[in-house]
């Protein structure tokens, strides 16, 4: 088996009517209910060493709430916008909600927790990213809460 010389070409034909994994689609960040045709963006996630992706989660809207600004090494991640569609299966008498017409807004490869911004997304803006902070060492959290004493912290300083 040959490898496609576009990772991301490969990974938006499995995403394009990927299942949203949900009877009832609603934005998490807002809770405004989501229907056929509404515009979305989905965050869409697939573990290393899995074969399939999954949808985190979905948002209304076609890019109006904040982007995720943690990524997580170790999985592959996409930022995407697209709109809800329907699948519906006769025999069962069942219909699932579908990502139809992806674009890729960011992507996240495995191996870093870096993201890539797609500079032909229809986005307006970056997302945020987070100012790193080292934890504090554990010395210098001692100096700061010990009292001479030797006693607890005062309640209400923690």
């Amino acid at each position: 088996m040959t490898r496609p010389s576009d990772p991301e070409a490969a990974d938006l034909s499995q995403l394009s009517r990927i299942s949203l994994d949900t009877n009832h689609p609603i934005c998490q960040v807002c809770g405004q209910p989501l229907h056929e045709g509404d515009d979305i963006t989905a965050y869409a996630y697939r573990a290393a060493g899995e074969p399939a992706y999954a949808i985190g989660y979905i948002m209304c809207g076609a890019d109006i709430h904040e982007h995720p600004t943690v990524f997580t090494r170790g999985v592959r991640e996409y930022v995407l916008t697209g709109h809800i569609g329907t699948c519906t299966n006769t025999q069962t008498q069942s219909t699932t909600y579908i990502l139809l017409d992806p674009t890729i807004v960011v992507t996240s490869p495995t191996a870093t927790t870096d993201l890539h911004v797609h500079p032909d997304a229809p986005t307006p803006r970056s997302p945020t990213h987070p100012t790193p902070q080292e934890p504090t060492p554990l010395l210098t959290a001692v100096r700061e809460h010990a009292r001479s004493d030797g006693g607890s912290p005062p309640e209400g300083t923690e």
